[in-house]
């Protein structure tokens, strides 16, 4: 399987999930990134100079104490690598279940498996993402970057409202998400453009709900 084709031409790529279920290979690759960068962030941000980054974000007392006690632990960094092998496959098995069992209401079905194949597929999209905040963290210096509209309004308070919305409309995983529908629509044959209303729909009502909760968590300026 070509997994080059998710980038340059997915059409392609879902069709051949259409055979059979493929999804091992892509999260490999995606888990196996994700540690890289991973171990690069914690190799050029050591505690002190990630405890730092932290009162700049203007965290929440109670929180950075917390924060501080577990990036001076000796086993923090075991910790960070084990938290992505352990979150990013969970997440993705949460993200495939959910639209497992939505899809029926707009007429559609199929198995879970291949459900899940798509989500993986498209999640590859994480990979240029990583790759990219990576570079703008070590040019920038700090790892809180941002690839999304919040870059066009730097002036905005971080614990804003509309700057917490626009910092989740990311340009990659915009993308992303724009493969999942094609991915639905490709596989389970779904007409009028309904996986993108389903995909988009949930994704917005999801960062709106958790721009609004994150914002209670934050001191105000």
């Amino acid at each position: 399987m070509n997994i080059l084709d998710i980038y340059f031409s997915p059409t392609n790529y879902f069709n051949r999930l259409k055979d059979k279920p493929q999804w091992l290979i892509p999260l490999i690759c995606i888990v196996v990134i994700a540690i890289l960068m991973t171990v690069i962030t914690l190799i050029s941000f050591g505690p002190e100079k990630r405890i730092a980054q932290l009162k700049d974000q203007n965290m929440p007392a109670e929180q950075l104490e917390k924060a501080e006690q577990f990036m001076k632990s000796p086993l923090s960094n075991v910790i960070s690598i084990a938290t992505v092998i352990i979150y990013i496959p969970i997440t993705l098995l949460l993200v495939s279940l959910i639209f497992h069992f939505i899809l029926p209401l707009i007429g559609a079905a199929g198995k879970y498996m291949m459900t899940f194949s798509i989500i993986v597929g498209a999640g590859l999209i994480r990979i240029p993402q990583m790759i990219v905040k990576m570079i703008l963290t070590l040019i920038k210096g700090t790892p809180y970057v941002h690839t999304s509209f919040a870059l066009f309004v730097p002036m905005l308070a971080k614990n804003s409202f509309i700057f917490r919305f626009l910092s989740k409309l990311d340009f990659f995983t915009i993308w992303e998400i724009a493969l999942i529908a094609l991915g639905l629509q490709t596989i389970y044959m779904i007409k009028d453009k309904k996986s993108y209303y389903l995909v988009f729909g949930l994704w917005l009502l999801y960062i709106i709900v958790t721009s609004i909760f994150s914002g209670r968590a934050m001191p105000k300026s």
